[in-house]
């Protein structure tokens, strides 16, 4: 299992010692539960999730920038997202080709190919994750943002573990209890 602090407070849980990852018996989990509330200073939810296995982690996201509109952000995700820095970015709307274009450009694109007995990731899947993220900024112009962070891909399969949505009413206002996660 996975578990994760989860507060509208909270938009960044890595490194803050508010995920705990690999729990595998009910010792782990109360010690870990404990460690997260003591960590946060204070009682909060705590999300228990599956934790999902796969050796590869991509990140989708969507931004807005004044005088060009929503973009789509595609790369290397998880933990090591800022040391590689590896992603490309796309005004919206997009086509299955423009996400697929977004993938051969990032450095690592061979790890979204059969590589190392590990299967190819099923683009097109990834694709439509990609794809949703800019219908969504074009349909919902109050989201500012959005991270899908991690993108782990299982097997073949890319599935997002974990999302932020940020709403534009928080920057126009600078209300940060109007963050979800």
């Amino acid at each position: 299992m996975v578990l994760k602090a989860c507060s509208w407070q909270i938009m960044h849980k890595s490194g803050k010692g508010l995920i705990a990852l690999n729990i595998e018996n009910e010792v782990q989990l109360k010690k870990e539960f404990k460690n997260i509330q003591k960590n946060t200073g204070k009682k909060i939810t705590v999300l228990v999730q599956e934790m999902l296995k796969g050796s590869r982690e991509f990140l989708a996201g969507m931004t807005r920038f004044a005088g060009f509109g929503p973009c789509v952000v595609f790369g290397m995700g998880g933990v090591l997202t800022e040391v590689f820095k590896d992603t490309t970015l796309r005004l919206v709307p997009l086509a299955d080709t423009d996400a697929r274009e977004m993938f051969a450009e990032i450095r690592s694109s061979k790890l979204l190919d059969k590589y190392r007995g590990m299967p190819a990731v099923k683009k097109d899947k990834l694709s439509r994750i990609i794809q949703a993220l800019g219908n969504i900024a074009l349909l919902h112009p109050e989201i500012a943002e959005i991270d899908l962070n991690p993108i782990i891909i299982n097997g073949a399969e890319p599935v997002v573990a974990d999302a932020l949505f940020v709403l534009e009413i928080i920057l126009m206002l600078k209300c940060p209890y109007l963050y979800l996660t």
